[in-house]
């Protein structure tokens, strides 16, 4: 018997479900992938490697730009618990995203912030490791690009004080 009220099979569920689950969250991520481009990174800044994106111009307008950009952060949000993200994980989507929000009440450090925090891409990458460990794909290693600028800022600064107390001088 065939229909909406008829017995289920739970072994032919299970057959049927985890591909119909993985194409839709695949089809999340690439959704998610380049809402997030476009809204954190999608316009080049001519002559620099910088990057902003629609979110940082629509912050320009005062309250109702960063009061948008909190909506569409948040839209994220929506989609992590669409796709049964665990309640700690929305928790952080939502602390960034109403971080960037209040940032963005503040005159041109909300503007700074927007060009540098970039919440929604923050927002996803939280979400792909999540969506990783659905599909059972192995995240790639994490880039340590931070670790070697801060390592830099922090010798650039024992430079400076060293040669303030004067150990350079002859």
């Amino acid at each position: 018997m065939t229909g909406p009220g008829a017995p289920t099979d739970p072994a032919r569920e299970a057959e049927i479900a985890p591909p119909a689950r993985h194409a839709a969250l695949h089809a999340t991520r690439a959704r998610l992938d380049r809402l997030a481009w476009w809204l954190d990174s999608g316009i080049g800044v001519p002559g620099t490697r910088w990057r902003i994106g629609i979110e940082a111009l629509i912050g320009l307008i005062p309250v109702v730009g960063d009061l948008a950009g909190a909506l569409i952060g948040g839209y994220f949000v929506v989609e992590a618990w669409r796709v049964r993200a665990p309640r700690g994980l929305l928790a952080r989507m939502t602390g960034n995203v109403v971080f960037d929000a209040v940032l963005g009440f503040v005159p041109v450090v909300g503007d700074l912030a927007d060009f540098a925090f970039k919440s929604n891409q923050r927002n996803l990458r939280l979400l792909h490791a999540h969506l990783d460990a659905e599909l059972g794909v192995r995240a790639p290693r994490p880039r340590r690009r931070l670790a070697w600028i801060l390592l830099g800022l922090l010798a650039v600064l024992a430079g400076a004080v060293i040669w303030r107390l004067g150990g350079f001088t002859g």
